[in-house]
């Protein structure tokens, strides 16, 4: 009699199967991957699509609202880092005598230096903020702009090139 799979041991098993499926490993391959039958994988299989489709049920606006809220996270990140990145960068050296290897420190000095900040952070934030707008819509469509081309004055060599493509 096979020997029962712990609720732990069927979690990590669809995953396993979940990632090798998708990878287009056939089941019968999946199952001697894993050292279980192919009617196994099959049911595990089963449960996997009744997942995935339940998960593309998705509330649009829930989904929506939970991507904004990380953005708004991330974009706060890159605020605090750029605030970082302006402070002045300290340094501090020792400086001594060495006897037999060993140095005393006689005195510590600091030093500070000015920062402009770190424009990658800036950057973050304008992500962060074209996201948001693409998210909501705020952007308008983009025009473009189609050529009509007289295909009477085109040579064969042209024609062919167009119906190629």
């Amino acid at each position: 009699m096979p020997k029962r799979r712990s609720p732990a041991q069927i979690a990590r098993d669809r995953r396993v199967i979940s990632n090798l499926y998708m990878k287009g490993w056939l089941q019968t391959d999946i199952a001697n991957e894993l050292g279980i039958s192919d009617a196994t994988i099959c049911r595990d299989l089963k449960t996997l699509y009744k997942h995935w489709e339940a998960s593309s049920l998705v509330d649009i606006d829930s989904k929506k609202a939970e991507e904004l809220a990380k953005i708004d996270h991330l974009e706060r990140e890159y605020w605090d880092a750029w605030k970082r990145s302006c402070e002045d960068a300290e340094t501090i050296r020792q400086e001594g005598v060495a006897v037999d290897k060993i140095v005393n420190p006689s005195k510590i000095i600091k030093t500070a230096v000015g920062q402009a900040g770190d424009p990658r952070f800036l950057a973050g934030v304008q992500w962060c903020i074209e996201r948001r707008c693409k998210i909501f819509g705020i952007d308008a469509p983009e025009k473009k702009e189609h050529k009509v081309i007289d295909v009477t004055k085109l040579t064969d060599a042209e024609l062919r090139a167009i119906t190629e493509s």
